[in-house]
């Protein structure tokens, strides 16, 4: 089913046979990478494990997802890229996705030379599901991206929902669940795999683990297209201190969650506090760790916070979002500081 769905040069693709791809069992001597025999810190003369195992053996341990389910990428954002790559072909095929939402899914089909289906959300700003079915049949993508909970409006679909647009779509189903460990009694796309192979999950390290810098995304999908995106990635996608920061971050899943609880609380006192502000127009519900609201001027504001030394984000452009911010939960001194420029402000 999946092997009909690649692109002809991806299932005939002979994957690079690294030196530590051939290599299985335990050694003292390595002299097969060419690598140098001595390093500026321990380990980092050798090349990286290509395949993350160690990492996704944690993943499976800690977060349940099975090992030879999952693919570790340097970030969501080579993943994405990846899977364009693996299934749309460039001058022919287009993905669909759902607006407002992520834009490097754009980006990186652009790039592909792939084109893109934008679907508008419903005026709730949930998925206009008839919508998508419709677009599924008349212009037959080859991905359908789906982000959940919703860059940048925070909100989460229903598994319902995404179950019957995938099962609607004969492509590939890509759910991003970037932000789902900062949701409450989220049910995750992944139980949907099993019933449907074509569906493929999205997670990351980069939010609720704190490890931005070591750029690790998480790939979750059926073992046929697990085996495929590994032949397809580059030998050593993901450096030896990304491995290992990922390692610490899994591992110290007590103060993971510890900090996601202080998020969620931060977020909901974001929330009220936006809400009282004389010039806060709307606050959106949100299940991620940010907030986004709407204020008369989102250029004035956002100019106004950046001459306080304080970055935030104007979504403005994105459709339906006219005069929108959006604020990343941060430290409790940073809320503090982010909320007396507001009160100020406002005066």
């Amino acid at each position: 089913m999946i092997e009909g769905l690649l692109n002809p040069w991806i299932r005939n693709l002979v994957p690079y046979s690294s030196a530590r791809s051939e290599f299985s069992g335990s050694a003292e001597i390595f002299l097969d990478a060419n690598e140098s025999w001595e390093g500026e810190s321990p380990d980092i003369n050798r090349y990286p494990d290509p395949f993350c195992r160690t990492l996704r053996k944690e993943i499976e341990s800690v977060m349940g997802f099975r090992s030879d389910m999952t693919a570790i990428g340097n970030g969501s954002d080579e993943i994405i890229d990846l899977l364009i790559r693996m299934f749309a072909c460039p001058g022919k095929d287009c993905i669909m996705v759902e607006r407002p939402t992520y834009g490097t899914y754009s980006v990186f089909a652009s790039i592909s030379g792939v084109d893109v289906i934008d679907v508008p959300l419903t005026a709730s700003l949930d998925l206009d599901i008839d919508a998508m079915l419709m677009a599924i049949r008349n212009s037959k993508p080859k991905i359908v991206f789906i982000c959940s909970p919703n860059n940048p409006t925070g909100r989460v679909y229903p598994l319902s929902s995404i179950r019957k647009i995938a099962d609607a779509n004969p492509g590939i189903t890509v759910v991003d669940e970037a932000y789902a460990d900062f949701a409450d009694g989220f049910q995750s796309a992944v139980s949907a795999i099993e019933d449907n192979p074509r569906l493929v999950v999205l997670r990351t390290l980069s939010k609720a683990f704190g490890a931005a810098g070591a750029r690790l995304g998480i790939l979750i999908s059926c073992p046929e297209i697990q085996k495929v995106f590994m032949k397809a990635k580059p030998p050593y996608n993901v450096p030896l201190p990304s491995q290992q920061a990922g390692l610490n971050a899994v591992r110290n899943i007590e103060h993971v969650r510890r900090r996601v609880a202080e998020t969620r609380k931060r977020r909901k006192d974001l929330s009220s506090f936006l809400s009282s502000l004389p010039y806060t127009i709307e606050v959106f519900p949100s299940e991620a760790n940010f907030v986004l609201f709407r204020v008369p001027d989102a250029e004035a504001l956002y100019g106004y916070l950046l001459g306080k030394g304080i970055v935030v984000r104007n979504r403005s452009s994105e459709p339906m979002l006219e005069n929108t911010i959006r604020i990343t939960i941060g430290s409790e001194d940073e809320m503090t500081k982010l909320k007396e420029a507001l009160c100020e402000w406002s005066c």
